[in-house]
This record gives C-alpha cells, structure tokens and sequence, in this order.
C-alpha cells in the first residue's frame, strides 16, 4: 500500500515540538521508524518521495517558482475563501504574532474544515510527490532531467494541481503540505544522514557515490539482491561491499565533509598529523564535469555545487573542456569517460589573472537570460571563463573514489593538458602536519594567498575521496577550508549604520523569541558625514547589505537599543538609497536614530545590478551602544577599503607578508603560535641562564649551547628523516646567562637580545687554571649569590612565551667586555685565546634557542633532563677539587691542536686578507671554517658567494677532513679546538644525499667523548644569499622566506 501523509505529519509534528525546545529531533525519528518499518520497507512504497517530503531541501533539481504570497492565492482559490477569510488568511504578515501561512491555514481549516474522506481516498506521499514534481517540470528553472521541453515560470495549470490537494486534507496536515510546498520546515531540520540511515543503512553511503534518491533506492536494491548476505538494517555493514559500486555518469558525485579552520593551531590539529595537499582556493564556481568520449561535445555535462545540471548555463566553458582533456584528438588519455572536479572562474588576458567573482555574472548566463547585470560593464574581447582543475573521480569505467588523492592528481595531470588562463591544474604544495616546520610553512603559505588577495587555503588529506573501510563514521578523511573571516578578528571591516529593518515570518519561527517584529536588518553608509556633524543636517545612507542576527545578539538588540522605527513612507528623517538589486526581504521600517553595528565579511564584492562594492558574506561582529550614527564608515572610505582588499600589490610586499606572519601567530588561541614551543621566532628567543658566564667575548666568538648526547636526532628529525631507535635521547640543559661584575662598569645596562647566529656557533674551549688560587676574577664573577639567579620553574611551567617574560639580570647576554674593551677593536682570536685560557674556566654550555631543540626533537619522542642548580653546583665543586693541569704555553697550545692547524695553515693565512663585502670584519661567518661536502664540486654560483662573504678557511671533502679530525681529538687528554666550524650541505636538490651524509658524519664522530666533542653546525648553502640580505646595509626591506631571520631559515641541525 502507499504510505500515508498523516503518518508523515505524525513525525513531523513531534519533531517540532522538540526543535522549538532546543532538543534533538532523532529520538523521535528513531521511534517513528521503528513503529512504521513495514510500512517503510513494503514494496509498493515510493522511498525516494518520502525521502522528498522528509528532506525538501535535498530536492535541488525541483524549483517551484512559489513563494508565500503567490501560494497564498493558490490557496485562497482552492478552498474557495471569501474575502474576510483571505484577511484571516494574510494575518501572518504582521510583525509580532509568531504565525506563518502554514499556521493560518490550519487555522482556517479548524475552523471550517474540509469533508471528511475515507482512509483508502486520504492523501499519500506518492500523491504529494507527484504532484510537485508536475510543477516542477513546468519551471525552466528546474533541472533538465525532469524539465518539460516547453517549461515555462509556471503556467497556472500546473498550479491547479495543488488546489486539488488542499481540499481533500485536513487542517494538521495542510499546515505540513504549506512548508513543504515552501521547503521550509524551521526550525526543524532533520539530520540528512540519520533519515538516510534508518530508511536504510546502506542508502548514506550509496548517495555518497550516486547522489540522487531514484538512482541511489534502485543500486540500494540491486546491490542486496546479489548480496544476500547484507541483511537489511544490520548495524554493520561491511564497506568492502560498496567498493563495487561507481559513479555514475549524469548522477552527480556526492562531495566529500568540508570543516572550517579558525586558527593555524585549528587547523593543525584537523590534519591529525597527516600528510595533506594545500591548495590555493579559486573564487569562482564549482564545477563537476561528466564526459563521455562517444558523444563528442553533447557528452559534457556539468553539475553545481548544489547538485543542479548547469550545463546550458555554462555552455562557453565546454569549447575550453574539450582542448584540455584533448577529446577528439590523437593524444586523447580518455578512452571512455571521467569525471572531473574543477572551479570555473573568469580570467583577464591583459592582467593576467583570475577576476573577481562578480565578473562571472556577465559571462554565465541563468536558464538563458543574464541576471542582474544591469550596473555591469559588458564582458571585454581580453575576458573569459576559464576551468581550474583539482581532482578526477573516475576514468574509464574505473572508480577512483576509494584511490589516495596523491595518485588520483597524478592522473590528473597526465590527463589535462594545461593551457595558461584557459584550463590550468590548481596550484599547491605538499604538508607534512606531522612535521616540527609544518605550522611554519602552512603559514607561510597562507600569509602569501592573503597578501596576494587570494581567496583562501583548501587542505586535502591524502587519502580516498570516501573512506568506506573505517568502522565508525564513514568519511573520516577531512578536507578544510582556510580564509581570512574564520580567524579572530581578521574580517572585521568597521561599524555600519543600520538604517531600517524588516520582517519575514518563515524566518521569525528560527528564533524562539517572543513578539518579534524584525527578522532582517538593513546597514548602509553614511554620505554626508561632515554635513551631519557641523550644521546638523539630514542623514544621508547608501543601504549597502541586508544581515541578519544570531537569537542571542536579536534579544540583546530588542532590549537594549531605541532605534525608534518609523514605517518607511513616513521616514523624513533620514535619506535612505538602496542598492537596485532585490533585497531577500522589504524593508518595512525605518530608524530615525540607527544604530551601530561592527560588522565583518569574508571579502568585498559588487552585488547584481551595483556598480560600487559591498561586503560578501557579511555578518555582525558586535552591537555598538556608545557610539552615534555619524562616526560609521562613509561610503567612499567602503570603495577604498574594498579597492585595497581586493587590489593585489604589483610588486610582492615582504613587509606585508611578515605582518600577516605576525597576525596570524596572534591569532591562535591565547596569542600564543601553536608551534611557539617548537619554531624559532624573535618573539619566542629563550633568555640564557646564569648558571655559567663568559668575561672576554668577542664579537666573532659567541656563545653556543653544550648538549649531552647525540644531536643527530634534532638535525635529521628536520630533514624529516628516521632516526634510528638506539641513538641516545637529547638531554637539554639550560642556557647560561652572562653576568658583569657588580664592581665592572658599564656604558649599558640594557637586557640585549642573543642573535640567533650566535647562539649556534662554540667559542674556544678555556682550560681551567692551575690552581685554585690562580682563578682569574672572571671565574669570581661567575660564582654570583643564589638569590640574583632567576629561580628555575619545573618543564612543565615553561611555554612558548617564557622568554619574553622579564628577567632578573639587567646586564647584557651575549656580548660581556672589560670596561676597557671594544669589541671592534678585539685582538685575533689566536692571541686572545691564551690569554683567556689563563683568565677563565672552561665553558661547557652556551646558548642555543629553546624552540630549536624542541621543534627538531617532539617533546613526547625524548626524555628531557635538566639538572637542577643544586646538582650543578655540586658537580662544579666535586670538578674543582681535581687535579688541575698546569698552564701550558702558546707553543704547547699550538702543539695540540697540530694536525687541525698544520691542514688549516693555508687557509689561516689568507685569512686576514679576505673580507666581507657587506659587513667587514663584523661579517657573522668572520673567523668560522666551512666545511663543503663532495658533491658541492658542481654547484653554480657557490663560489662567487664564498668571494662576497670574505670565506677563504674552506675545506673541501668534509668527510674525510672529519675523520682525520675526529682521530686527533680522541687522542688529545683534554680537547681543545680554535675555531667554530659551519657544514653547508644542500637540503632542497639534494635532500637524499644529504641525509646520509649526516648519518655518515654522526657515526663517525659518535665515538668523542662528551667533553671533548666540539659541535659543527649544519646549513643549507642557500643562507649565503639571505646572509647578503641581512647584512648588506642598502637593503632596507630584508625578507627571509617569511623567517626572521637567515640562520633561522635554513638551519639544518648539529653534529
């Protein structure tokens, strides 16, 4: 038998009870379902028309042309009313009495209502489905599928169909027919994927793959009839199964869950450390391609977002399909058919670039007819549409739904021949979430489509377009959107005026607010600001949106402003000019005092039959009540702002990118950058401790940090390479703090901050002195009270953010001098190590940024010990007591060091000759030895860079060199080197060699003990150039790939 429309208004009516009470509706579905289920699964029952009446707004392909005035006449002229009960009948166009037609209706019908019929004459599901479908098929607006060839807007017998229907129902279920004819059920909506799933288990997914009821019920069926063993409404169904099923040409592809990022550290923890694919998102319109080869040019077809065939609306972009996929010709990849996703957009050969999305309007026509082009300018012979593709989802006959989307982009890109600013591949770039550098990069990436006033980020995980194989929920691959409005503060715009208001009863029964009387709020600019403010005269506004407001911010509005409203024929008050596009709802009334509203929006846009911008997608940020009307924005301060946002700068804005940098670190939550802990920024750079200290350093000696263990681990977690299991884990201590004596002078007494450069380079080793009474007065300054300490805080207290909290040493970090001394004026290194050697104790530890350990080596991969101060000052005076070794001369200095030096004699000698053209002798690389691995014989330019920087302590073959090194260190009692040494490796061309390289070094110098072992920083080759940017004084904008600084940017590790 067919089922029912009142067991449909059954549901309908307990639903809504409980949606008005803010309460979940599925407890009521699950019951309704279970009580009808052999009326649900009986043969004769149409499943795809009660799908239709339960979920109206799925049914996309069906356009009725009615609306609720309209649909009131009909209504009027079916149950024949007189004019009195008309009036009756239109009461629910007054503000104020929470009715809609729907509830006049059922009104009118209690009162008098219709005969009553038998039950085998009541009206059906299949009657009501049919009956809209006959509508919809007179609408040219509907889909072709089920469009009459000679569709027009409606034709009035079309509508006679409903006058029948309303006349044989009774006054409950002519309320749920109203709504329904409206596809407006507010504010019940029903959870899309829990009617599916009661009807059927297997229906979500199979609408997934064929997202169409008719088609979807038929392969439902199909698929367990050949299956016995997928027993109907078992919990479980095995996945595995729907693998055989594929889409379908003509029967649109479901898409897959789209989520929205608000912030980088959002974002970041979504991915769930996968590998994910960052796209540039395209402003323009989605686009499904179906093609089918055997069909020529008839056998495009191309589906919206909202599930609609659009192809006839956008018939010039099918010329431009068949070039790029190569139909037709010999070197065509498509044997049969495909399907395709891409975004149609419009392109401008003399700018050379994607047009803003309003440009679409003039180039896409809507069923024929180009709507709301008015204000345009006509298309121009150097514009027109182009496609962007991004993913295929079947080729030949084989379903590429369950293919990684790494593999699915590869054929694409072997399928679409590109063409620029016709048919292009979308521009991205692959992410490692899982990676220390990953948040650095994405913002970067993201930084760079703003500044280039691109729409946004799309991240796409790498993994099948549906997951059908996971237990839980079906889709557990995300994709997500990433723009500017979904992060803090960042689309806020400025305040508007809200002008007038109006109501629309449909949207009034969404709030659960009482005597409501405005549903939609108009905002506009003020255009006589100046006027207003020094002679008081009349208001001027440009109505520039329609917004409407959250249920919360409504009651706030009702109860805390006095916009005194006056009906819009009777406003003198203001001077209102409205845009002359058609607002969704009429202003009904007008503020004699408006007021104001902080607004923001997603980007800046021209609306229909508008030749000036307003904002695109805008919503309230905040209500205004300390603020009047005549401080809002002007109109012509929207066109300029909107000119800027939507201008792309000639010449790329390093500054600009930097700031949005900035901001978008902010904008995570608490302020705090969600890889503050683990990237090396300038607002996260660590303040040493004070637990050991350095008198004589030179400018070209500066401290680095002493780690105990291997720091292979660090170097090659960057590179993203395994580190092996039976490597020591890091042990970090705490840097040390430099201190002046309090009897010392000195010019300033301001904290400086430590340069990253030297944080990573090791000053000479000291050696102790012969005796305790021979301890020079820096040994004296080392040893301060406890109490000028900074008390150390347990790991677990320590954040991103502790170095910029206040220090208790006011005396300066990396750079500490006699009163006497002038750091430019230092003597060579060579001389001043003697005489620092019989002047200092030896420094174990120096500086090294904290956020560098932390973002090579994850926290919850090592075991971090630090010492507490008291341990420390143990081992200090157990190390005291020793033995001390006498003072050994120059010579014997010298000797020491032999093999090291006779190999770097040469070099050394030069070495005074050769100076930096950018900085002199203040060059950061001044006095360090480079070490070139082998393969650097053959890259071009290197050595031109090494000539600029002043570099003549080269040594070539860094493998063999730190070898024979590594030997003489072993053999020496008490290691002592006498230079900082940099290996430049090639991490970008030559990633794979250069991990092996370090595993090759770090096995070979693993055997120097602790003590003895002098760490080599790494980096890649290329921080020569960005050096050149930062130390060459005419180069006022200094930008580093969105770091701050050189050193950061291309750090490689230590070993």
């Amino acid at each position: 038998m067919s089922f029912p429309f009142s067991h449909v208004c059954d549901l309908l009516e307990a639903s809504y009870a409980l949606a008005k009470a803010r309460k979940s509706s599925t407890s009521a579905l699950i019951a309704w379902c279970s009580q009808h289920r052999n009326l649900i699964d009986a043969p004769d029952t149409d499943l795809a028309a009660l799908l239709s009446t339960l979920l109206p707004e799925k049914r996309t392909d069906r356009v009725y042309s009615i609306q609720a005035n309209s649909l009131e006449r009909v209504i009027g002229r079916g149950l024949m009313l007189g004019s009195s009960r008309l009036k009756e009948l239109s009461v629910y166009k007054q503000p104020g009495l929470g009715l809609d037609l729907a509830d006049c209706v059922e009104r009118i019908l209690t009162v008098t209502p219709n005969p009553t019929l038998p039950e085998r004459l009541q009206v059906t599901v299949e009657e009501i489905d049919e009956a809209l479908h006959s509508i919809a098929a007179q609408v040219r607006w509907s889909s072709p599928s089920i469009r009459v060839p000679e569709a027009t807007i409606a034709r009035p017998p079309a509508r006679s169909g409903l006058e029948a229907v309303y006349r044989r129902l009774t006054a409950r279920e002519a309320k749920w027919f109203t709504r329904l004819v409206l596809k407006d059920f507010q504010p019940l909506v029903f959870d899309a994927y829990e009617v599916y799933r009661l009807c059927d288990p297997l229906l979500p997914s199979i609408l997934k793959i064929r997202e169409d009821f008719t088609i979807a019920i038929e392969t439902m069926q199909q698929l367990r009839r050949e299956t016995r063993s997928l027993h109907p409404h078992k919990l479980y169904i095995e996945r595995e199964r729907l693998l055989s099923i594929k889409p379908q040409l003509s029967v649109k592809v479901g898409r897959q869950q789209w989520f929205k990022a608000r912030s980088m550290k959002h974002c970041i923890n979504m991915c769930k450390g996968g590998v994910m694919s960052v796209e540039a998102k395209v402003d323009g319109e989605y686009c499904q391609i179906h093609v089918d080869v055997s069909k020529g040019r008839r056998g495009i077809q191309i589906f919206s977002k909202s599930g609609k065939d659009s192809t006839e609306d956008r018939e010039r972009l099918i010329g431009i399909i068949i070039d790029s996929l190569g139909i037709g010709k010999a070197g065509c990849d498509i044997k049969t058919e495909c399907i395709l996703e891409g975004e149609l957009a419009v392109y401008s050969e003399s700018q050379k670039k994607i047009l803003p999305f309003h440009h679409i309007r003039k180039h896409v026509a809507r069923r024929g007819r180009f709507m709301n082009t008015g204000q345009d300018s006509p298309p121009r012979p150097h514009e027109h549409l182009m496609i962007v593709y991004y993913d295929i989802l079947l080729l030949d006959g084989q379903s590429l739904l369950n293919v990684r989307h790494s593999e699915r982009f590869k054929l694409l890109e072997k399928l679409v021949h590109c063409d620029r600013g016709q048919a292009e591949l979308i521009q991205r770039q692959i992410i490692n979430t899982s990676h220390p550098m990953a948040a650095m990069t994405l913002r970067n990436a993201f930084a760079k489509v703003i500044t280039e006033r691109g729409e946004g980020l799309v991240l796409k995980s790498d993994q099948p377009y549906f997951n059908f194989k996971s237990d839980g929920t079906p889709f557990t691959n995300h994709c997500i959107k990433f723009k500017k409005d979904y992060i803090g503060h960042f689309g806020e715009v400025g305040d508007f005026a809200v002008v007038g208001a109006g109501f629309n009863a449909a949207k009034a029964r969404s709030y659960n607010i009482e005597n409501l009387k405005w549903t939609h709020f108009y905002v506009g600019c003020i255009d006589n600001r100046e006027e207003v403010k020094r002679w008081n005269a009349k208001p001027e506004f440009t109505v520039v949106n329609v917004v409407e407001l959250s249920e919360a911010m409504l009651k706030t509005f009702a109860l805390y402003t006095n916009p005194q409203p006056v009906p819009v024929a009777e406003n003198v008050e203001t001077k209102l000019k409205h845009a002359a596009g058609a607002q969704p709802t009429p202003m009904t009334v007008a503020f004699t005092n408006p007021p104001v509203f902080d607004m923001r929006c997603f980007s800046f846009d021209k609306a229909g039959d508008t030749n000036w911008w307003s904002l695109r997608f805008p919503s309230v940020a905040k209500i205004h009540f300390d603020r009047d009307f005549s401080d809002v924005l002007s109109f012509t301060e929207l066109q300029e702002t909107a000119e800027r946002a939507t201008s792309a700068p000639e010449l790329e804005d390093s500054q600009d990118n930097l700031a949005w940098i900035a901001k978008l670190e902010q904008a995570d939550p608490r302020g705090v950058a969600v890889d503050a802990a683990t990237q090396l920024t300038a607002t996260t750079m660590p303040t040493p401790s004070p637990r050991r200290a350095s008198h004589n350093c030179s400018g070209s000696l500066p401290l680095a940090r002493h780690i105990t263990g291997s720091s292979l681990e660090r170097s090659i977690e960057l590179l993203g390479a395994s580190v092996s299991e039976f490597h020591r884990l890091a042990a970090s201590q705490p840097s040390p703090t430099a201190h002046l004596s309090k009897t010392t002078p000195h010019l300033d007494h301001k904290r400086k901050r430590i340069t990253f450069a030297s944080a990573l380079f090791s000053p000479p080793k000291k050696r102790r002195p012969s005796s305790r009474g021979e301890e020079s007065e820096s040994t004296v300054l080392d040893r301060k009270p406890v109490s000028e300490s900074p008390i150390r805080r347990p790991l677990g207290e320590i954040d991103g953010n502790s170095a910029q909290k206040p220090q208790k040493s006011e005396f300066p970090l990396a750079v500490c001098q006699s009163d006497n001394e002038d750091l430019s004026d230092s003597p060579h290194p060579k001389q001043t190590q003697v005489k620092e050697m019989d002047t200092s104790r030896q420094v174990h530890a120096a500086v090294q940024p904290a956020e560098l350990s932390s973002s090579l080596l994850p926290l919850n991969n090592s075991a971090i010990v630090i010492p507490d101060s008291e341990d420390e000052d143990e081992t200090d005076s157990d190390d005291a007591t020793q033995p001390l070794t006498p003072i050994r001369s120059s010579h014997e200095q010298h000797s020491r060091d032999v093999g090291q030096e006779r190999r770097l004699s040469e070099q050394s000698s030069q070495e005074n000759r050769a100076v930096c053209q950018y900085a002199g002798l203040d060059c950061q690389l001044v006095n360090r030895l480079v070490l070139l691995p082998s393969y650097f014989q053959d890259i071009e330019g290197i050595e031109t860079l090494f000539r600029e920087h002043g570099l003549s302590s080269i040594v070539r073959g860094a493998e063999a060199w730190i070898r024979d090194d590594t030997t003489d260190v072993s053999q020496l009692p008490d290691s002592q080197t006498g230079r900082n040494k940099i290996l430049f490796v090639d991490t970008v061309e030559r990633e794979q060699e250069t991990k092996s390289l370090l595993s090759k070094l770090e096995s070979i110098r693993e055997n120097i003990p602790e003590e003895r072992r002098e760490w080599i920083s790494v980096f890649d080759w290329r921080v020569l150039n960005h050096l050149a940017i930062y130390e060459d004084a005419e180069t006022t904008k200094k930008y580093y790939d969105g770091f701050h600084d050189p050193w950061r940017r291309w750090y490689s590790g230590l070993i």
